[in-house]
């Protein structure tokens, strides 16, 4: 804080200020925690996804050439316990956000820049097949039984399904302009598609593949996410400044709660009562109560965090929520129960992911490298 050199503080106002501050009142600085370790990667990496047992991270990896052409990615694969990188397995151009199926054997890894989708087998680390698709696929979904993968083409207008016996594209659905993410319920019956180009919602049905209804969301849906009862789903609308709720039952969006500027997909707790929203221009999150959606503002904080958060996660507790700040190259530690940022992060440059396992790992998008945060720095989370 700046003070004019014409402003004069009183001594009672210094008084009041310095009593405030011997009891307490005044709100500590978050803790700086430098990370454990960095692990250099083979270039801009973009996503990672943890093995079920937590021993492998694979990382999409990315390269620019020298005119600016895309060239060929890769996946890193680190080793956890040794946060070593063992394997470096080539794949198609711009790879993104991929999946590993519950049994860790198989990696679906969505090329944007050519259309594809390679299988990794992760015991040979090799690549055992490649799916042509099209449509720069950002996301590969699995669904919950693992014998589908579902890929929406941002360019075609179709969803491509890849069988994951044969590891190839068995049928394509045709959707509304530009699908995003697909997002599973639970039982796995339905899949929630955002279709960005039109600000809807389509629902599939997985054993027909067809879709049995569109939804009019806000403007610039992203990612649904559903509420750990599967009640609701939640449809961060970026360019909207707004957060859809749908009942899934009726397919009807029951209420629209404005929040901050560019919305992210949002995070709920496993009681489903409480909905963090991170807001990327803002550098903010919306603290929503879940129970009380009939209030005229169902958004009880508003917490400043870095600049550009673009990802959330929670802790197994609950209790620690860490919001990762792209512009502000940190990870900020929430504790839920008070709403006060009390840990800093320090990570490499343009953090976009934050993973948890045996430690917390930032995937550092432009600083060609992952941030680790060991149990150790981790501490007992952001309330300790």
């Amino acid at each position: 804080m700046s003070i004019r050199t014409r402003t004069v503080v009183t001594a009672a106002v210094s008084v009041l200020l310095a009593a405030a501050a011997a009891s307490g009142a005044a709100q500590a600085a978050p803790e700086r925690v430098e990370p454990s370790a960095t692990i250099a990667l083979d270039g801009f990496p973009a996503w990672g996804v943890l093995s079920p047992d937590g021993s492998r991270l694979y990382v999409t990896v990315s390269n620019t050439a020298a005119d600016g052409t895309n060239i060929a990615g890769e996946v890193d694969v680190v080793d956890t316990s040794t946060n070593g990188v063992t394997a470096r397995i080539p794949v198609g151009a711009i790879p993104v956000t991929s999946s590993i199926n519950a049994t860790g054997t198989r990696l679906y890894v969505p090329n944007s820049g050519d259309g594809t989708v390679s299988v990794i087998d992760t015991a040979t680390n090799t690549v055992i097949a490649t799916a042509a698709t099209g449509g720069s696929p950002m996301y590969a979904a699995l669904n919950r039984a693992g014998t589908r993968a579902y890929v929406p083409g941002l360019t075609t207008n179709v969803v491509s399904i890849i069988d994951t016996t044969t590891n190839t594209v068995t049928s394509t659905i045709a959707t509304e302009p530009h699908p995003q993410a697909v997002t599973f319920s639970a039982d796995g019956t339905r899949a929630y598609l955002t279709a960005r180009g039109v600000n809807t919602v389509q629902v599939i049905d997985t054993a027909t593949e067809t879709i049995t209804a569109t939804i009019p969301v806000g403007e610039g849906p992203i990612r649904v996410v559903l509420d750990p009862q599967g009640k609701r789903a939640f449809v961060p609308n970026h360019t909207g400044d707004s957060i859809s709720v749908i009942n899934v039952v009726t397919n009807k969006v029951i209420r629209t709660i404005k929040v901050g500027k560019s919305p992210i997909p949002p995070v709920v707790n496993p009681a489903g009562t409480r909905m963090w929203v991170a807001n990327y221009m803002d550098g903010t999150v919306s603290e929503i109560d879940l129970r009380h959606l009939s209030r005229k503002n169902p958004v009880v904080r508003t917490i400043k965090v870095g600049k550009g958060p673009i990802f959330s996660m929670l802790n197994m507790r609950g209790d620690s929520l860490y919001v990762t700040n792209r512009d502000g190259d940190s990870i900020s530690g929430i504790c839920t129960a008070t709403g006060k940022v009390t840990k800093t992060f320090a990570t490499g440059d343009a953090p976009r992911q934050t993973i948890g396992g045996p430690a917390m790992y930032a995937i550092d998008s432009t600083g060609q490298s992952l941030s680790v945060f060991t149990a150790a720095a981790l501490g007992k989370g952001a309330c300790s």
